[in-house]
């Protein structure tokens, strides 16, 4: 069989690492304002659409129907194209901000669903193009970045409410609600909306064209700094493969696919590895956008919070989880990965069990509970690239892979909260996350006992550089 050349890649200086890192974590900021601008917003596109939370929800799973796409489509490309992972992320930053703008024109679910889904196309691209960068310029040391990066996101996703939050609807007070507290000085006029199977009157119309455009040009804006990198700097990237001639196109895809190409020829471990991380993040990604998508909705609708008690908790969630994600700079530092992801899974699942408990009837449990769910949720999703990228080579294709569990996760955790929330109650919602809690920590179990009985790649590189090294002492 013919042997294979390995291509080193380009190195950077440690400040040129860190202002590329600065521009992906500005990239994710961006992914946060043009994703996760429909939690906030999803009573207003029931309003526009003239539906309800079961068809709105799965309309908002278009995102991740199209983040699965966009995981299929970005692994090759950033495999066979490396060197244009900046321009895919600038022509991506683009589409998404297009796509942003035309949202809340939609009259109806079916088309909302198409533009959702073509954003999460354009973050699916994205997220495996600026990973991967981060993988290439950090290598061993990428735990600590790749949390900064995904910290990011957190960042856009605490934003976006604030933006959004003038241009929302404002329910009247209901008889239910009689004492909560108005800003009538604004208003200019009364509408009545047919949501779900009931008439609701607002105090002030829904207005979000005017927020969905000032996110789509501030998303757009970064995209100029991609094509200047594209264009005017040295690219990067990492260890390239190239087979020989003689193997055919056939023989090439299967060594593409091969669980064994990313761990060294062990075949067996790596489908162990690649088989817990697509349930990781398929369970993962559906319960950060179950919380992220619903808690505003569930705090208006079974708490009875005012629409600005809403924003303000989902703000609450979203920086909480901002923070979880930055802390990651320094506990990826100091504390082993596998002993991270033990420690923040089981925050979550405490968490979420005392939400279950307390959060059902009381006001403050909720307030006080969001603010560690968002905090140990955060880094799971980092965690999982760093807990993967440590045992086998995360490949364009294997970031793919993962991502697809994660996009199958968002789109069919939504179909259900959406469907259980409509006809079986507002506390579905936390009976899901319960659900959500116990298999997140099966899983992170499973992926300890594997991770550990194996040992990491890292770990069995410095083990074979250590001998390699005894025998030219001894020779």
């Amino acid at each position: 069989m013919a042997e294979e050349e390995k291509i080193g890649h380009t190195t950077l200086t440690t400040t040129e690492k860190v202002v590329k890192t600065v521009f992906l974590v500005l990239t994710w900021v961006m992914i946060g304002l043009f994703t996760e601008i429909t939690g906030p917003t999803q009573k207003d596109l029931i309003i526009k659409t003239n539906s309800d939370y079961e068809l709105v929800s799965r309309a908002i799973s278009g995102r991740s129907a199209g983040y699965f796409i966009g995981a299929v489509i970005g692994g090759p490309l950033v495999d066979k194209l490396g060197h244009y992972c900046d321009l895919m992320i600038a022509v991506c930053l683009d589409g998404g901000a297009i796509a942003t703008v035309i949202v809340p024109y939609c009259g109806n679910v079916s088309l909302l669903w198409f533009l959702l889904a073509l954003g999460g196309t354009f973050e699916g691209v994205i997220n495996i193009a600026g990973q991967k960068i981060i993988l290439n310029i950090w290598q061993e040391k990428a735990t600590g970045p790749m949390h900064v990066l995904h910290f990011g996101f957190g960042m856009g996703s605490f934003i976006v409410p604030q933006i959004l939050n003038p241009f929302l609807a404002v329910l009247s007070p209901s008889p239910d609600n009689i004492t909560e507290t108005v800003n009538t000085t604004s208003v200019s006029f009364v509408s009545s909306t047919i949501a779900s199977n009931a008439t609701e009157t607002y105090l002030k119309e829904s207005r979000i064209e005017t927020g969905y455009l000032i996110i789509g040009i501030i998303v757009a804006s970064l995209s100029v700094v991609f094509y200047i990198y594209q264009f005017f700097f040295r690219q990067i990237a990492g260890e390239t493969k190239i087979l020989n001639g003689n193997d055919t196109l056939i023989r090439k895809i299967v060594k593409v696919v091969d669980p064994a190409t990313c761990s060294k020829g062990d075949r067996w471990f790596g489908v162990q590895v690649f088989v817990l991380l697509f349930m990781y993040f398929f369970n993962q990604v559906g319960g950060d956008r179950l919380y992220g998508k619903f808690i505003r909705s569930y705090a208006i609708d079974k708490h009875k919070f005012s629409g600005d008690n809403g924003s303000l908790l989902n703000t609450e969630f979203w920086i909480s989880f901002a923070v979880g994600r930055f802390l990651g700079l320094f506990t990826g530092r100091y504390i082993p990965i596998r002993v991270l992801i033990l420690i923040e899974v089981v925050g979550a699942f405490i968490t979420v069990v005392l939400l279950e408990i307390f959060a059902r009837e009381s006001d403050l449990a909720l307030w006080i509970l969001t603010a560690p769910m968002g905090f140990f949720v955060a880094p799971l999703f980092p965690s999982g690239i760093a807990w993967g990228d440590f045992h086998v080579e995360f490949t364009g294709f294997a970031i793919t892979f993962v991502l697809m569990g994660g996009a199958l996760g968002g789109m069919s955790y939504l179909w259900v909260i959406g469907y259980l929330y409509e006809y079986y109650g507002y506390d579905m919602f936390l009976h899901q996350l319960v659900a959500y809690a116990i298999i997140m920590t099966f899983l992170t179990i499973m992926m300890t006992i594997v991770g550990k009985r194996h040992g990491g790649r890292f770990e069995n590189k410095m083990s074979e550089d250590f001998v390699n090294e005894l025998a030219v002492k001894e020779n």
